[in-house]
């Protein structure tokens, strides 16, 4: 699975149909249910035009009936897509919608040709998802004599990566029930635990934190800088975010590649499981010995995102289910790849009890108006529902474009056809040289692994 921007994907030629969720405004009821900390951050500082979304192929004819019918069971089934918030003289108030009263209606845009059809998808998802107004989810089809491409753009407010990656077999298992002629509110029946009920209890949890509490004093240590101010670290590697003053930061370049088939991983996997660490460890492991050898870097911080799916009734929920933590990993005197992963299981572990204490209300008993800037993440795919199905769906997971000037995210995977990264940084050449470097070094690494004859797989030096 490919984590890219929407211009990496080979849209085909075909007819451009707008699909938007709508709902009568008398249909909306109140809901005393309360934002998440993490929420309430987001609609302060996220911008509109700004999202994440999915996008597969479909084969066979478009039936707009059928297709109608799921994206409209899709949002009924999860509480997250039904939902808004309103801004009231005494506060943010849920607002929320029954699944029989979402209807979708569609649009016409026109017939394009794949650079101009994936131009058009684009402007309608950046002109229609805003993180202060519903629908928080849009729709667009590409459809032709073979099928169609169907893509979807949400805020990320209401979605993290798990949900991008469940929606296609989720949707898809719809459309084929609505052509089977299954009823609505069989196909809108929930099946999951609501992400409403996660925000509330997350809320609770928030609330009950305080500037003593042990959570917010090891993010105040991990922010505080040697000047007092606290701030995100910065990518380890000096000079790629050095970047020339401009009244706007500059765009972000985007980049994905795969850095190792499934033997490599399996190797991977097997050397892991020799040295006691997760795969997880493994992946970041192996970016931090590129670093060192490339760059010399012994020592990093940098944020890793962790999910907050706690309870099987909320793993397949839609929702965003996203805790931060700090990383501090020093890999001084680690030689091998073993050893440096077992340094980054140490640190993971150290951190991971902060998952579920919401970065949101760390930053706002601390007062910390800064983004984090070095964000690292790993994702096993393999065991998603439909993930066998992917590949002959052309699917990918996406995100919208992002101007900045001092991010780098990486987001490392491990899917059924390999190992995967994707990243997006400054769209600089020191940038793109640090980037494509490590990126290089850590498929040279996992193929030296690999390879028959390396007799002993824990001295990888």
């Amino acid at each position: 699975m490919e984590y890219t921007e929407l211009s990496a994907y080979d849209v085909p030629p075909g007819e451009v149909t707008a699909w938007i969720p709508t709902a009568e405004p008398s249909a909306w009821v109140d809901d005393d249910r309360r934002l998440s900390h993490n929420h309430e951050l987001h609609l302060d500082t996220a911008e509109a035009g700004s999202w994440i979304g999915s996008i597969m192929r479909v084969h066979g004819r478009l039936d707009e009936t059928a297709l109608g019918l799921a994206l409209r069971a899709w949002i009924g089934r999860h509480e997250a897509l039904r939902g808004t918030v309103e801004e009231t003289p005494t506060g943010r108030q849920r607002r929320a919608v029954a699944p029989a009263d979402v209807s979708v209606t569609t649009t016409v845009l026109g017939r394009f040709d794949g650079e101009d059809a994936r131009g058009w998808v684009s402007d309608f998802l950046a002109d229609h998802i805003d993180p202060s107004a519903w629908p928080y989810v849009v729709f667009a089809t590409v459809a032709d004599a073979d099928g169609f491409t169907l893509v979807f753009g949400a805020d990320h407010g209401v979605m993290d990566a798990y949900s991008q990656l469940l929606w296609f077999e989720e949707v898809a298992s719809l459309y084929e029930r609505a052509l089977a002629g299954e009823p609505f509110a069989e196909l809108a029946a929930a099946t999951t635990g609501s992400h409403i009920d996660h925000a509330a209890a997350e809320r609770i949890t928030g609330d009950a934190m305080s500037l003593e509490s042990e959570s917010v004093q090891v993010w105040r240590d991990w922010l505080t800088r040697p000047d007092g101010r606290l701030r995100f670290a910065d990518f380890p590697v000096t000079g790629i975010t050095d970047v020339p003053a401009s009244a706007e930061p500059l765009p972000q370049a985007s980049l994905s590649q795969w850095l190792g088939d499934p033997r490599q991983a399996r190797v991977l996997g097997e050397l892991c499981k020799s040295a006691g660490v997760s795969f997880q460890a493994g992946m970041m492991g192996a970016m931090a010995y590129v670093l060192r050898a490339r760059y010399g870097v012994e020592r990093m911080r940098f944020v890793a995102p962790m999910h907050t799916r706690y309870t099987a009734e909320h793993a397949a929920a839609v929702g965003w289910y996203v805790g931060l933590v700090p990383v501090t990993l020093d890999i001084s005197g680690a030689s091998t790849l073993p050893e440096v992963a077992a340094r980054v299981q140490a640190a993971l572990a150290e951190t991971k009890p902060l998952v579920p204490q919401p970065f949101a209300r760390v930053a706002d008993l601390l007062g910390v108006d800064d983004a984090p800037h070095f964000v690292v993440t790993f994702v096993d795919t393999r065991f998603i529902p439909g993930a066998e199905r992917w590949s002959s769906w052309d699917a990918r997971t996406l995100r919208a474009p992002v101007r900045a000037d001092d991010e780098v995210y990486l987001w490392l995977v491990r899917d059924r056809d390999g190992l995967n990264v994707s990243t997006r940084y400054p769209e600089t050449v020191a940038a793109e040289r640090v980037v494509r470097d490590l990126i290089g070094g850590m498929s040279s690494l996992f193929e030296e692994i690999a390879r028959p004859e390396t007799a002993e797989l824990e001295g990888t030096a």
